[in-house]
C-alpha cells in the first residue's frame, strides 16, 4: 500500500497526465489493499460474496419449481434468473460497496493524497469485477451441469449490468457521504432500497406486466438497468422499457446531489 501511496495527488508530478497516472496508482493501490484486507481476514467471508448469489439463484429455481412458475421468456429457468439476479447483485455490491468507503479512509488519514473519492472508485470497481465473476461462475454451472447457455449482445449485457453496478454504487456514495454528517440517514436509505428486488424485474419481465403497473414500475431506474441487461443476454426477449439514458439521469443526480451534501457539510 505505502508504495503506491507514494505516488499520491500532488507530491511531484504537475501535468494533467501524470497527476491522472497518480490517481490510478491510489486507487490501484486501494483496489489491492480492498482485496487482499478481506482475503487476508477471512477468506471464508470473502467467499460469500460468491455464495449468496449461489443461494439466491437456488432459493429462486427452488420457489419457482415448487409453484410451478415457468420462465416467461423462450429460455431454461436458471437462465431466465440469471438474467434478472446478475445485474440486480451489481447494484447490491455496488451499493454495499460504497458503506466500507468511510471505514477504509479513516484508515488512511496519514496520507493526505488519498480520498474518500479514491476509495469509492477502488472498492466499486472491486465490487463490479466481483459481479461478473459470479456470473461466469453461474453461467459456467448451468452450462456444464444442464447444458445451457445463453449471452445474445455480450457487449450489451455488459453495459446494463454495469449500469446497475453504477446506479448501486452511486446511491451508496450519497448515503456514505450522508453518513459523515448522520450515520442514521444511510442506515434508513438502506432500508429504502429492500423492496427493489420485488419492484425491479427479478422475477418476471416487463413485458408481462399490465401497462397501468408497468407505468408505474418504470419510474425504478433499476429496472430499466435490469430489463437492458436481460435484454442482452436472451436471445428470445426485447424489453419494451428499457432505457439506459434514464439510469445514466439517475446516476448523475445522485452523484450531484452527494456532490452537494459535501459542500453543505464543508459549509
Amino acid at each position: 500500500m505505502t508504495a503506491g501511496i507514494q505516488g499520491a495527488p500532488g507530491t511531484h508530478r504537475v501535468g494533467w497526465a501524470d497527476r491522472l497516472v497518480d490517481h490510478l496508482i491510489v486507487i490501484g493501490a486501494l483496489g489491492r489493499r480492498e482485496v487482499y484486507t478481506r482475503f487476508g481476514q477471512n477468506i471464508l467471508g470473502y467467499g460469500w460474496t460468491y455464495v449468496v448469489p449461489l443461494l439466491w439463484i437456488g432459493g429462486t429455481y427452488a420457489v419457482f419449481t415448487f409453484v410451478g412458475r415457468r420462465s416467461p421468456v423462450y429460455t431454461d429457468l436458471i437462465t431466465f434468473i440469471i438474467s434478472g439476479l446478475i445485474p440486480f447483485l451489481g447494484f447490491r455490491l455496488g451499493l454495499g460497496g460504497m458503506g466500507r468507503v468511510n471505514g477504509a479512509v479513516r484508515g488512511l488519514v496519514i496520507f493526505p493524497g488519498v480520498t474518500r473519492e479514491h476509495a469509492a472508485i477502488a472498492i466499486s470497481i472491486v465490487e463490479l469485477a466481483n459481479t461478473f465473476v459470479v456470473f461466469a461462475v453461474v453461467a459456467l454451472l448451468n452450462l456444464a451441469i444442464f447444458g445451457n447457455w445463453e449471452l445474445d449482445q455480450a457487449l450489451k449485457f455488459i453495459a446494463g449490468v454495469a449500469l446497475a453496478w453504477g446506479l448501486g454504487a452511486a446511491f451508496g456514495y450519497l448515503l456514505s457521504t450522508l453518513a459523515l454528517i448522520n450515520v442514521t440517514l444511510h442506515h434508513v436509505g438502506l432500508q429504502l432500497t429492500r423492496p427493489a428486488i420485488f419492484l425491479s424485474g427479478i422475477f418476471y419481465v416487463a413485458n408481462e406486466l399490465p401497462e397501468s403497473i408497468l407505468t408505474i414500475f418504470a419510474k425504478n431506474p433499476i429496472l430499466h438497468a435490469v430489463e437492458f441487461a436481460r435484454d442482452g443476454m436472451l436471445f428470445h426477449y426485447q424489453s419494451r422499457v428499457a432505457e439506459p439514458s434514464y439510469v445514466l439521469l439517475w446516476i448523475a443526480i445522485l452523484l450531484g446531489l452527494a456532490m452537494l451534501v459535501r459542500i453543505v457539510r464543508r459549509g
